[in-house]
């Protein structure tokens, strides 16, 4: 039953985000590795020559894995939150999360930004938002050092699940 409320909730107040999750996980399906997380699927897309991290679409979730695996672990609860964030946002979440964290994350000039003022990538508000929804939803706690230290809009991320 809980499934099929996640499922209905996605495919109506969340459509669009997760149509194209939909389409990119149908066109990844059979060349991609997948599996679930929480209630979402992870696709599993590897990409070396471009510095592809994570992206998510709903209730579909795609990761790099040839990353290291504490950051991949902890790319999982974080995505995953993003997947919460479309729960809660439905159609809102691409204007609000969506388009403000492909910016942040691709846009030279942002990225020079954060660096030349020691933010990290968390300190978004839909970054760190996703990573204490992710904690929550999945009752996991990050691993990296990274999210550990500035996970929480640049602050250490001290919420214990374990």
């Amino acid at each position: 039953m809980k499934r099929a409320l996640f499922l209905i909730w996605q495919f109506t107040w969340g459509l669009p985000q997760n149509l194209f999750g939909l389409i990119a996980y149908l066109s990844m399906r059979k060349k991609c590795e997948h599996k679930a997380f929480g209630q979402a699927i992870v696709t599993y897309v590897p990409v070396t020559e471009k510095p592809f991290g994570g992206i998510s679409l709903g209730m579909f979730i795609f990761v790099n894995p040839t990353r290291p695996q504490d950051w991949l672990f902890d790319a999982h609860i974080h995505e995953y939150g993003h997947t919460i964030q479309s729960l809660i946002l439905g159609w809102l979440y691409l204007p609000l999360i969506g388009v403000p964290s492909f910016l942040w994350c691709n846009l030279k000039p942002v990225i020079r930004w954060r660096k030349e003022n020691n933010r990290s990538y968390y300190w978004l508000y839909c970054e760190g938002w996703a990573n204490r929804l992710g904690a929550w939803a999945g009752k996991t706690d990050f691993v990296s050092e990274e999210l550990l230290a500035r996970g929480n809009y640049n602050k250490p991320f001290t919420q214990k699940y374990s």
